[in-house]
């Protein structure tokens, strides 16, 4: 048998929500259409199925990794290096296998969508330096980067307003 003071009653909860409490269906939902509407910018402005997408992401991330090692940088620092590809012996190679690994995709489905992306110069491919952003990658970073960062933005705003940021901040694991 359960303790009545620690089962919280629906009419306490109606009567929290009353008091300003925010709606978690009111955060979800902003999330979701900020979701549908990043999916569909990747269709649409990108020309890019959510596999491929997500293959490039590993790249991005990839090179973010290498260029947080010495540090971490701004907005502006970060255009200049991603769309100023350098060579740069330093960092390490990535390969079909280990996107493959941490996307827990088939190989040779990683394989094919990387080659892919090299026809279209966002990502280059050599045995020897591995996978990187191609010279195409720069347009993706100007426009595609600089649109989710402003939707983020909203949907942060939409979260703060609402109070649903707040309650994701004190949000537990436990």
């Amino acid at each position: 048998m359960s303790d009545a003071s620690t089962v919280i009653s629906f009419e306490k909860i109606s009567n929290e929500t009353a008091k300003g409490e925010p709606i978690f269906s009111k955060g979800l939902y902003h999330w979701i259409m900020f979701v549908i509407d990043f999916y569909s910018r990747v269709r649409s402005t990108l020309k890019m199925d959510i596999e491929s997408f997500v293959i490039l992401q590993v790249v991005v991330s990839h090179n973010l990794y290498e260029l947080n090692k010495t540090g971490s940088k701004t907005y502006s620092e970060v255009e200049y290096e991603i769309t100023n590809i350098r060579e740069n012996k330093k960092h390490r190679k990535l390969t079909f296998a280990s996107i493959a690994e941490v996307l827990q995709l088939p190989r040779e489905t990683v394989r094919r969508k990387v080659l892919q992306l090299c026809k279209t110069n966002i990502l280059q491919f050599n045995t020897s330096e591995g996978i990187k952003l191609g010279i195409n990658y720069k347009s993706i970073y100007k426009e595609f980067v600089t649109q989710t960062t402003t939707d983020i933005s909203i949907l942060i705003k939409k979260w703060k307003n609402s109070g649903a940021l707040q309650k994701l901040l004190e949000m537990d694991k436990n």
